[in-house]
């Protein structure tokens, strides 16, 4: 994993575990995200990711590979020895394409600099119905995107153009020089994949929902469902928020079932609200019907946590 984005990185090169365990309690007390990465001599590094002030997982990453760690490890490969420690502060989006990569495998490296290339890669992934988390650099930009069954899922793109962070792939692709892709085998269990399928699977439901919603109640009435639930989920403090019958969600939890915790509490919402202006009965109906024009695999992610049009009206 290139680091280009880790400008705003303290390094301590005189790191132990006293010291790492005091960054610890900071990023819990602070509710931060941030990655800290332990030096481990010359080739190998833990890396312990943090999702608002809760820990994501930590992982040994040597020789291009990840695999799950603990501190127990950790502290036993520390021996007496000085390491380096870096603690990166992150935006939610990045830690969470960082928390895709540790939970993934290296699969190909290439490099596009023609955009005739770029456009091929694309159809080909899509004919392929291609999953996989792909981390891309130039020059000047750094970034990642994740592809699940050929389609580029625009809420999990996040690149770093030098100054600061943006959530759309840039434009230019393949051309301005050359961009070198790093693509990445997913494991269809990892916590990391799982959280990004029930994430698409819901917010591509709200979307739906919240369109034939607005068909029968109207713009005005849309403006104000909205406003509604999104105070009601304010006090969890979740970077989520639902504009013009749209779910942005920009927060990184830590674990599947916080995710789907979330998304649980925003849907109860929803069916509260409206049901307020066009009654349970109605409610009830387009819940079932936009659920059910979503495709197989989406209603799978969303049953398996009890996200199901009966929970909400």
């Amino acid at each position: 994993m290139e680091r280009r984005f880790f400008l705003n990185a303290h390094i301590e090169s005189q790191g132990s575990p006293a010291k790492l365990n005091a960054l610890r309690s900071q990023l819990r007390e602070q509710n931060a995200t941030a990655l800290i990465e332990v030096g481990i001599g010359v080739h190998r590094r833990a890396m312990l990711l943090y999702a608002n002030g809760s820990s994501a997982g930590i992982y040994l990453v040597e020789g291009g590979y990840s695999r799950p760690f603990n501190l127990t490890e950790l502290f036993l490969l520390w021996g007496g020895a000085t390491f380096t420690l870096t603690l990166v502060p992150l935006p939610d989006r990045m830690a969470r394409s960082i928390w895709l990569l540790l939970e993934s495998h290296s699969h190909e490296q290439f490099e596009v600099n023609d955009e005739h290339l770029w456009k091929r890669l694309l159809q080909r992934w899509r004919e392929e119905k291609f999953s996989r988390v792909i981390e891309f650099y130039s020059e000047i930009i750094q970034g990642f995107f994740v592809i699940q069954r050929g389609r580029i899922l625009e809420n999990e793109a996040v690149f770093f153009n030098g100054q600061g962070y943006e959530h759309r792939l840039p434009e230019g692709i393949g051309q301005k020089g050359i961009w070198h892709f790093t693509t990445y085998l997913l494991s269809p269990l990892s916590n990391a994949w799982q959280c990004v399928n029930l994430r698409e699977s819901a917010t591509s439901w709200a979307k739906r929902l919240l369109s034939h919603y607005a068909y029968l109640a109207g713009q005005k009435f849309l403006e104000l469902t909205c406003r509604e639930v999104n105070q009601s989920i304010q006090p969890w403090n979740w970077k989520i928020a639902i504009r013009n019958a749209t779910v942005n969600d920009d927060h990184f939890f830590p674990s599947l079932e916080a995710t789907a915790h979330a998304y649980r509490a925003l849907f109860m919402s929803l069916g509260t609200q409206m049901g307020f202006v066009i009654g349970n009965r109605l409610t009830q109906h387009i819940l079932d019907e936009t659920y059910q024009d979503l495709d197989e695999e989406q209603r799978r992610a969303l049953q398996a946590h009890r996200l199901i049009p009966a929970a909400f009206s």
